[in-house]
């Protein structure tokens, strides 16, 4: 992964991070803050699960593009290696 690939990837897991860290304040959700049920209400769990899915769609996106690669590579080199009649 180049390092500006991986640089705006960066930026945009802590932007999605950071959603959900700035609503980590008293007043909000059901529970005391210091309760630890407090972590798993919705209005922090939704930014971190959003941030999983962004990860793993990205590494899908990775594992695909590989493959395809890898599979154009493997034809090429059948072709190159005169299976002709």
């Amino acid at each position: 992964m180049t390092t500006q690939r991986f640089l705006r990837a960066a930026a945009g897991l802590a932007a999605l991070v950071a959603g959900s860290a700035a609503m980590a304040h008293p007043g909000h959700g059901l529970t005391a803050p210091d309760n630890l049920m407090h972590v798993l209400e919705a209005e922090h769990v939704v930014g971190l699960l959003a941030a999983l899915a962004v990860g793993y769609g990205v590494v899908l996106l990775r594992a695909i593009r590989r493959r395809r690669r890898a599979d154009r590579e493997d034809r090429a080199d059948r072709d190159s290696t005169g299976t002709q009649r």
